[in-house]
C-alpha cells in the first residue's frame, strides 16, 4: 500500500510503517510545462521579428531586438531544465529503505547526476541541510538543499527548497525530510550558511559552493541575509524587469 505524503497514515514509532510516495504537486508541474511553451512560442516570435527588422535593415532595433530573442531563448532553456527536474522526482519511504528516483536536473545551481537506488534506513548517517546564498548583481537568493550522508561517507544531493525569504518561495520538502529523518531514526544536521557565486542574475553561470566549506561568520551571515531580504520585498513585476535589463545592458 502507498499513502501520500502528509495524509493521517504518517508512520509513527508505536504504528506499523506503511509506504509512503511522494512527488511534487500536478498543479507546479503543469505550471511549469505551460511556462515552457509560453516561453518557447514568445522565443521563436522574437526571433522571426528579429530576423524581419533586421532584413529591413533596421540596423538600431534589430540587433536589440535580436538580443531580447537570444534572452528569451536562454530563459526557455532554463525554465525546460526545471520543468525535467519537476516532473519526474520520485521518492518513496518503504518499512525499511529509501527509494529514491532522482532526476538529473532536480537543481538549478547544484550538478547532481540522476540516481535510482534503493537506501536501507540502516544505511543513513544522517540528513545534512544549509542555506546557501548567492549574491549577483543587486540581488540576493537563498536556497535551502539536503544531502543525504551515508555510514560510508557518500554524499547524495536529494533536493532543495528555493528562493527561501522571497515572494517565489518554494518549499516542498521540509516535510518530506522530517519523514524520513523520523522514520529513519538519524539526526538532521544544520551547516550553517554558505556563500555561492551568483552568476549572471543568479540564473547563468552560478556555482555552488563545496559541500566541505565552513560556514560564514554571523556577521558576513547578517549582511547576506539583508540582501536577500532586500531581494525578497521587490515585487515580482519588478525583478524580471530587472533581470531584462541587466542582461541587456551586459552587466
Amino acid at each position: 500500500m502507498i499513502a501520500p505524503i502528509g495524509d493521517d497514515s504518517r508512520w509513527t514509532p508505536h504504528s506499523e510503517p506503511k509506504n509512503v510516495e511522494f512527488r511534487l504537486p500536478l498543479v507546479p508541474r503543469l505550471l511549469a510545462v505551460f511556462t515552457v511553451i509560453a516561453l518557447a512560442g514568445a522565443s521563436l516570435f522574437m526571433i522571426g521579428f528579429a530576423i524581419l527588422v533586421l532584413r529591413q535593415w533596421e540596423w538600431r532595433l534589430g540587433p536589440f531586438l535580436a538580443l531580447l530573442a537570444c534572452f528569451m531563448a536562454a530563459l526557455t532553456a532554463y525554465v525546460g531544465k526545471d520543468l525535467r527536474g519537476k516532473w519526474s522526482l520520485r521518492v518513496v519511504l518503504e518499512p525499511d529503505a529509501l527509494v529514491l528516483d532522482l532526476p538529473e536536473n532536480r537543481s538549478l545551481i547544484h550538478h547532481p547526476p540522476a540516481l535510482h537506488a534503493r537506501i536501507p534506513f540502516s544505511d543513513i548517517e544522517a540528513i545534512e541541510t544549509r542555506q546557501e546564498v548567492y549574491v549577483s548583481q543587486f540581488m540576493g537568493m537563498m536556497q535551502h538543499p539536503y544531502v543525504l550522508h551515508r555510514k560510508n561517507d557518500q554524499l547524495i544531493f536529494l533536493f532543495e527548497d528555493r528562493a527561501i525569504g522571497s515572494q517565489l518561495e518554494v518549499n516542498y520538502f521540509s516535510k518530506l525530510v522530517a519523514d524520513i529523518v523520523a522514520r529513519a531514526g538519524v539526526p538532521l544536521r544544520d551547516l550553517g550558511m554558505a556563500e555561492g557565486k551568483g552568476g549572471v542574475l543568479g540564473v547563468w553561470g552560478s556555482h555552488e559552493p563545496d559541500w566541505a566549506s565552513p560556514a560564514v561568520s554571523k556577521e558576513h551571515e547578517r549582511q547576506l541575509m539583508r540582501r536577500v531580504a532586500i531581494t525578497g520585498m521587490l515585487p515580482i513585476p519588478l525583478i524580471i524587469f530587472a533581470l531584462i535589463v541587466r542582461l541587456i545592458v551586459g552587466g
